[in-house]
């Protein structure tokens, strides 16, 4: 009667069940351990308690759970200096950080327009430690969504050189859109293994990030689903996952460099016990002592939880002492492609620049790029194509950051254009040149190529919307 009423389609199914419960009683008792999410549940709390050792905090830990997560942003300092949203809260740990409500920002403008991305305050800190100077190479070893990247490329020297990297070629796409929306430029994303940055750029490294892939105990506020499929073996294996990724970001560091190693889990196996294990293995690697915050059992390291008002975080700074010897770095071979040439030459007061190509695409940087053959999804500004004899600028030429100063012909929208344009509809105007730098308050927006009257709408498709 009940698969009758509930489940008719599955009847058949359910009275198998029956008659398999009728023969094995012991299986409509449903006994703990055969209850998965209980079970998974219950090890999880004798996790925290094992690693906190404190059933206060633990109870008050594991009571925050069920509060809701705040939506933190990271303003995008390169195209605004104060917060975009209206009524957000600025976190007293990062100016740059503010608490916003409503659950479809990623769909504001504001958001489409790059002025900021979605991320938790815990997140950012890592790359706060950071200072790199000009001429340095940093490599961020498993970098998407990006926020890692994103945090030190708002705030570095143009002349440092990023090397942003996934192993996962669908986030690793994600990656290179987050960072083309933001209209961070100064980079190199590749879609590689970690071993093989490490063949390529053995010693040459001055700053290795590595957000290590985690368990994932700091965030489960906000995925629920990691409680679901909580499980002890599956932090072991991760355990291992670390201990190997810290050895290849070991071998890419010089002398005096430093490793940046985070996650965003409580678990000591993939934390302190990871960086321990590392520092007695290594003993040319020196623990960077930085501010005490959270409940971290290693001084010198921060574990950040719910319970600071952030997601869970854990950061540690290492430095390389040991006198290696780098590697020999191979640069990219600059090329000469006239239509592209002159194209910048019309339409850029730029001097010196390096043009390179790369499976038919053309690319350009203000600084020399190094050579990392194969799986590189970018060298620096995407530039555009050659198509039937016709140079064709790309999107992201016009979204750079760093290129913005040397446009000379910018065509600056008022309200009711800048619906029109993001909208994808031509625009009608008297202007003397044929493409256009389209902006919106002094913000990049993307171009437009002008013709007898009509600003022709080159906005991507895909980012259209309208308003």
């Amino acid at each position: 009667r009940l698969a009758e009423k509930y489940a008719p389609k599955s009847k058949g199914f359910i009275n198998a069940v029956l008659r398999s419960a009728a023969k094995n009683k012991d299986l409509l008792e449903f006994p703990k351990d055969r209850i998965k999410y209980l079970s998974l549940k219950y090890s999880f709390t004798e996790e925290m308690i094992k690693h906190f050792a404190d059933l206060d905090f633990c109870e008050e830990l594991l009571k925050s759970l069920n509060s809701e997560p705040r939506t933190t942003i990271r303003i995008n300092s390169l195209k605004c200096t104060d917060c975009p949203i209206e009524n957000a809260e600025i976190s007293p740990l990062y100016k740059y950080a503010a608490y916003v409500k409503g659950l479809d920002i990623s769909a504001s403008r504001e958001y489409l327009d790059g002025k900021f991305t979605v991320q938790d305050i815990a997140a950012m800190m890592p790359s706060l430690a950071l200072s790199p100077k000009a001429g340095e190479l940093l490599v961020d070893v498993c970098a998407a969504p990006g926020g890692k990247t994103i945090n030190i490329l708002n705030r570095l020297d143009k002349d440092v050189l990023c090397i942003t990297n996934e192993i996962n070629h669908t986030r690793s796409l994600i990656l290179s859109s987050n960072l083309e929306r933001l209209g961070l430029d100064n980079v190199i994303i590749t879609n590689k293994k970690t071993k093989d940055l490490v063949n390529q750029l053995e010693n040459c490294v001055d700053i290795v990030i590595l957000d290590a892939p985690c368990s994932g105990e700091g965030i489960i506020r906000k995925y629920r689903e990691i409680l679901d499929n909580y499980d002890i073996e599956n932090i072991k294996e991760l355990s291992l996952l670390q201990k190997e990724l810290l050895e290849d970001a070991y071998n890419l560091l010089k002398k005096d460099g430093l490793l940046i190693y985070s996650t965003c889990t409580y678990s000591f196996e993939e934390d302190e016990d990871q960086i321990i294990n590392f520092l007695d293995n290594h003993k040319d690697m020196e623990l960077i002592n930085i501010e005490d915050i959270g409940h971290s059992k290693l001084k010198g390291t921060i574990k950040m939880t719910i319970l600071e008002d952030t997601e869970g975080q854990y950061i540690a700074i290492l430095k390389k002492n040991s006198d290696v010897v780098s590697n020999k770095l191979n640069y990219l071979k600059p090329v000469k492609e006239k239509l592209i040439d002159d194209f910048i030459l019309d339409n850029l007061n730029l001097d010196n620049y390096y043009l390179y190509k790369y499976n038919n695409r053309y690319y350009l940087s203000l600084i020399p790029l190094i050579d990392l053959k194969q799986n590189v999804l970018r060298y620096g500004i995407y530039v555009g194509e050659i198509i039937k004899n016709r140079f064709e600028p790309s999107h992201c030429l016009y979204r750079s950051n760093s290129l913005r100063e040397y446009f000379r012909y910018i065509y600056d929208l008022n309200d009711e254009e800048y619906d029109l344009y993001i909208s994808g509809r031509e625009l009608k105007a008297n202007l003397d040149h044929d493409y256009y730098l389209i902006t919106y308050k002094g913000l990049s927006l993307g171009f437009a190529k002008y013709s007898n009257g009509t600003i022709k709408n080159k906005y991507p498709k895909g980012l259209r919307r309208m308003i």
